[in-house]
């Protein structure tokens, strides 16, 4: 079963899949030699795995990986509507691309259509990978939260799992995560949010429905144990506040390594380089990173 999504201008799939290294963490799959990123959803009917790929037009094209599988209208439009969710559709990227062109070391953005980043259908998911992600290098980060994705149901292929609910995973508590996912000191903090939102003590949905402005969104995010402010402010990022950066060692490193001879910055040399970038400040950051790491790679798909 496969149909076709129209997607906002200026879209491109593969700088969105590669904007940040959610791509490599389940129920995430990029084949990057075809193009094609593949996601697990639950939807009400069941475990679903789709595979999108960018049309030579332009729109989007879905293809349900299960061909046994028949989707009614209310299934495929909860799809389309994850897919939007995931690749960021909600987000007017026209004020940023405007910046872009005016600025030599970004003009690429806006003509490689890159700019969103990548999410997770759900806030809960998003802020478990966020928590493995902290304190540790991104490689053991991705081997962590593939573990707890292992918790997940299975579609009907067997070999795609779905990501776990807060129902699965405070079920299987913190010394499983502990012992199983090796996550280490942040088990108790896992485990808690997904009690938390099981309780209804938490509620994601006012993020999910943009309904909090920038700093209540981090306040939001401060609230989750295991949840710093550099992580707090990613989160925030990946809902569409820009004005506020993620500083990290990350951070340090290439900002150090660009514009400070080497030397370490602090955050407010930080802040202050980019703060001409006024609400965009977090998103200019991000792409004068992340055009020095993978730019030659996009610049080879448009040869």
């Amino acid at each position: 079963m496969r149909w076709t999504i129209e997607v906002p201008d200026g879209f491109a799939l593969k700088p969105i899949v590669l904007s940040h290294g959610w791509h490599q963490c389940r129920p995430f799959e990029w084949h990057a030699d075809t193009g094609r990123l593949v996601r697990v959803l639950r939807t009400d009917r069941g475990i679903r795995a789709i595979e999108l790929h960018q049309l030579p037009m332009g729109s989007l094209e879905v293809t349900l990986l299960n061909a046994s599988s028949i989707l009614d209208p209310a299934e495929t439009a909860w799809i389309d509507s994850a897919v939007a969710r995931i690749l960021a559709f909600d987000i007017d990227l026209s004020g940023f691309h405007a910046l872009c062109a005016s600025h030599p070391e970004l003009e690429a953005v806006p003509r490689i259509g890159a700019g969103r980043l990548l999410r997770c259908p759900s806030v809960w998911e998003d802020m478990v990978k966020a928590i493995c992600g902290t304190n540790i290098q991104w490689k053991q980060a991705v081997t962590l939260i593939n573990r707890v994705a292992e918790l997940g149901d299975p579609a009907a292929e067997e070999r795609h799992r779905a990501w776990p609910t807060p129902e699965q995973v405070a079920a299987a508590g913190p010394e499983w995560l502990r012992e199983k996912c090796r996550l280490g000191y942040r088990s108790p903090y896992v485990a808690e949010l997904a009690s938390r939102l099981v309780s209804g003590d938490l509620d994601t949905g006012p993020i999910e429905r943009n309904e909090l402005d920038g700093p209540e969104t981090r306040r939001f995010f401060l609230s989750v144990k295991g949840i710093g402010k550099a992580t707090a402010n990613l989160l925030a990022i990946l809902y569409g506040h820009y004005d506020q950066l993620s500083i990290d060692s990350a951070t340090y490193n290439f900002v150090g390594g660009k514009y400070f001879d080497g030397e370490k910055p602090t955050d407010h040399q930080i802040t202050a380089l980019y703060e001409p970038f006024g609400e965009w400040a977090a998103l200019a950051y991000w792409y004068d990173a992340m055009l020095s790491w993978w730019w030659p790679s996009i610049e080879a798909d448009l040869a």
